[in-house]
């Protein structure tokens, strides 16, 4: 299948169902599929899947008891875990790097790198720089 595949991890309520009909509404009904994350298997249905995306409410406090996202992430290296939230006009898009560091200078460049890379939604730069 071309083009992206989203896992939504739902404990069946009523806003991430709604989601999962608006989605279908726009994506090809084969490329939204809807895992009870209730299901001891729902890690495995969702690798199974091999999703771009995997949506979940961040309400849900069961959405991820047998899906851990570090055990998503891990396998699925790639993977965009989408948060929504109903009370919030904003979602949390939660994505993986993975690299080798074997001596603290490694670590100590990663968190020199992130700090520079951030930055808020909105938040201006000095002139001439991105």
């Amino acid at each position: 299948m071309v083009g992206p595949r989203v896992v939504i991890l739902s404990t069946r309520s009523l806003f991430v169902e709604g989601v999962a009909s608006r989605l279908k509404q726009h994506l090809p009904e084969e490329a939204v599929i809807v895992v009870d994350a209730r299901q001891l298997n729902a890690l495995e249905q969702v690798i199974a899947a091999q999703p771009t995306s995997v949506i979940l409410d961040a309400t849900e406090a069961e959405a991820t008891k047998n899906c851990p996202l570090s055990k998503m992430l891990n396998a699925l290296p790639l993977l965009k875990v989408i948060r929504l939230d109903p009370q919030q006009e904003k979602i949390q898009v939660v994505t993986s790097e993975q690299r080798s560091v074997e001596q603290v200078s490694g670590l100590i460049e990663v968190i020199q790198s992130s700090g520079a890379d951030h930055k808020e939604e909105g938040e201006e730069t000095e002139p001439g720089k991105p």
